[in-house]
């Protein structure tokens, strides 16, 4: 009994710890909660639930859009510096490139808000582009001085289209990259934002996103 009483209470203790290592935000398992809301009324127009067998995600199809949907969090990425997701472009947006105002289009985007002013957003974006390189870097040509929103090229055209792709990335240290700082103690992401966009191109863009977490590690 001691034995069986020891093991259930390490096992207890362990599940603690490995919940500790996760904040986890969404799976759309639950459907688009209210905790989400769209830059316009119609966003679920655009963004809604589908499933494949067990797995449930969210799907994206923009005609000629520019629609976002948005979730308030408030999370300190000096503690929790990972952000995880998983996602699967379907259709790029013709002739989209982030950094020109004129094609700043991407099939899919996702963002952290570090600053919710609405004056003086500021926010670091994540995106599956039609034509920067994978790992390049470049800014929003929406977002003025002293707005701002850096962006980070995650994947890079169609050879991986129609194909889930898991995805980490270290929020902490792309801030500090972004913003010259050498020793952050603390800084909230106080957003996440979801983006499949093409009214730029006046094309379709079309993804689906699942699985997003913070973690440690």
């Amino acid at each position: 009994m001691t034995i069986l009483l020891s093991f259930i209470l390490l096992n207890i203790l362990h599940d603690a710890v490995v919940d500790t290592e996760i904040i986890p935000v969404e799976d759309f398992d639950q459907g688009l909660e209210q905790s989400w809301v769209g830059r316009y009324e119609n966003f679920q127009e655009i963004y809604s639930i589908e499933s494949e067998g067990d797995e449930v995600f969210l799907s994206a199809v923009a005609n000629g859009s520019d629609n976002l949907i948005i979730k308030k969090v408030d999370i300190d990425i000096a503690e929790y510096p990972f952000l995880n997701w998983s996602w699967r472009a379907h259709t790029l947006p013709e002739g989209g490139d982030e950094s020109v105002k004129k094609s700043c289009d991407a099939a899919a985007s996702v963002a952290v808000v570090l600053n919710k002013s609405r004056i003086l957003p500021k926010s670091m974006k994540y995106t599956w582009s039609t034509s920067l390189a994978k790992d390049s870097l470049t800014k929003s040509p929406y977002a003025f001085w002293p707005a701002r929103c850096d962006i980070r090229v995650i994947e890079s055209g169609g050879d991986h289209l129609g194909q889930w792709r898991k995805v980490k990335v270290n929020l902490l240290e792309d801030y500090k990259y972004f913003y010259r700082k050498e020793d952050v103690k603390k800084k909230h992401v106080r957003a996440i934002v979801i983006m499949t966009d093409s009214d730029n191109t006046g094309s379709t863009s079309a993804a689906d996103y699942d699985q997003f977490f913070f973690s440690k590690q």
